[in-house]
């Protein structure tokens, strides 16, 4: 999604940071997906060959397998958060299956925006990001930052502290 929709979208100001995981984390990642997915594909051939010209569930399961593993190898270099002026951006983080497959056809619905004055802090393995709500509950929002680089986490912690500074 580009910066421009992203800041129609919600009332962010600037965005100023686009912030993806490390370089060695999506390399990581990309290739263990590939592996899978290569496992399916070979595993449904295998099947195929042995079981015949019938449909037999091991082969549409392996063939599952490897199109879930495509597609996650595709998101992992999406961008995980936009710091804006205003606030920021953070993707949430599917909790249910339904969700994780749903976000492989719309991931903009899980972009939630946070403003500054309303976050509380970071859990300490960067999965949650506490916010305060209006009327003084604590609303947790699961995120996925714990595969930021550390100069990028350290962007995100100054952001942060640059707004309570003013």
């Amino acid at each position: 999604m580009k910066r421009e929709d992203v800041e129609e979208m919600f009332p962010c100001g600037t965005i100023q940071e686009e912030l993806h995981n490390s370089t060695v984390m999506i390399w990581g990642f990309q290739l263990l997906y590939a592996g899978i997915a290569v496992w399916g594909i070979y595993h449904g051939f295998v099947l195929y060959r042995e079981v015949g010209y019938g449909w037999h569930t091991m082969i549409i399961l392996s063939a599952f397998v490897a199109v879930y593993a495509l597609l996650r190898m595709y998101q992992q270099d999406d961008i995980e958060v936009y710091i804006a002026t205003e606030g920021i951006i953070v993707k949430r983080t599917p909790i249910l299956v339904k969700e994780r497959i749903h976000r492989f056809f719309a991931p903009n619905l899980y972009l939630t925006f946070v403003h500054y004055r309303g976050i509380m802090g970071l859990g300490e393995d960067w999965k949650t990001l506490y916010v305060q709500t209006d009327t003084g509950g604590i609303y947790v929002v699961p995120i996925s930052l714990q595969f930021l680089s550390y100069q990028d986490k350290g962007k995100v912690l100054a952001a942060l502290q640059g707004y309570k500074n003013t």
